[in-house]
């Protein structure tokens, strides 16, 4: 009798510690890997500026998966001035498990974030870190003068990850219709009309080439009086 009551503690305990042990990995198997909390970083962004549009092409890791990633995102600055926010949310708050992957804009009535071409991608593989890992996204927003992005990256775990990326010289140098002059300490945009690089350009050539034709006839008329002589 004594024996029992000496093994039905040890049971019960047992019973507990496999309970909680499988409660933790079943909530660690909806936030990703279950490992110690890390913060993400960033694997990769690209910007290509095209046909009025901006696109941004953004890898975000965390290696507790990418299914630990709670937000991404991104302000538009120009000249230090806050001109927008564009938004991703992989989740509609830290304690959801349920994905809504949506994109948003602040203040909204910029409408300059093309939502309908955004988009967000990942494996579903999990033979690499990067397949576990990587959260891939794309970010399409109308041109708009801006000389700096501030990314921020949210996890759910309360953890953060920022970059700043100066978006000025050879990039925007020459965008659509504005020419950007750089060596100043605020880069400062001339609204032009199109084609007026071109014209500067054909005009320089047009100068040259007369320069040429007439110190070449010059020289000819020279060379001939000198014979003369």
């Amino acid at each position: 009798m004594k024996k029992g009551w000496v093994i039905l503690p040890i049971v019960i305990s047992t019973i507990f510690l496999f309970i909680t042990f499988s409660s933790i990995d079943a909530n660690a198997g909806k936030a990703g890997v279950g490992v110690l909390n890390v913060p993400p970083q960033y694997s990769m962004i690209r910007l290509v500026q095209q046909d009025n549009f901006v696109r941004i092409y953004l890898t975000v890791s965390d290696y507790n998966s990418w299914e630990d990633i709670y937000s991404v995102s991104v302000v538009l600055e120009n000249s230090g001035m806050e001109k927008a926010e564009f938004i991703y949310k992989q989740y509609a708050d830290k304690t959801s498990y349920e994905k809504i992957n949506e994109f948003s804009e602040e203040p909204k009535e910029n409408n300059l974030l093309v939502t309908k071409r955004c988009s967000y991608d990942h494996s579903n593989e999990e033979e690499t870190v990067e397949d576990r890992c990587n959260l891939d996204l794309l970010l399409v927003f109308q041109s708009t003068l801006f000389t700096r992005l501030n990314i921020v990256t949210s996890d759910r775990g309360g953890s953060t990850a920022t970059l700043e990326v100066d978006y000025t010289s050879e990039e925007l140098i020459r965008s659509g219709s504005y020419i950007w002059i750089p060596g100043l300490d605020e880069s400062m945009a001339i609204e032009i009309p199109p084609y007026t690089i071109e014209i500067i350009a054909l005009f320089t050539a047009s100068i040259g080439t007369w320069y040429v034709i007439k110190k070449t006839i010059i020289e000819k008329i020279m060379r001939a009086v000198y014979e003369k002589g």
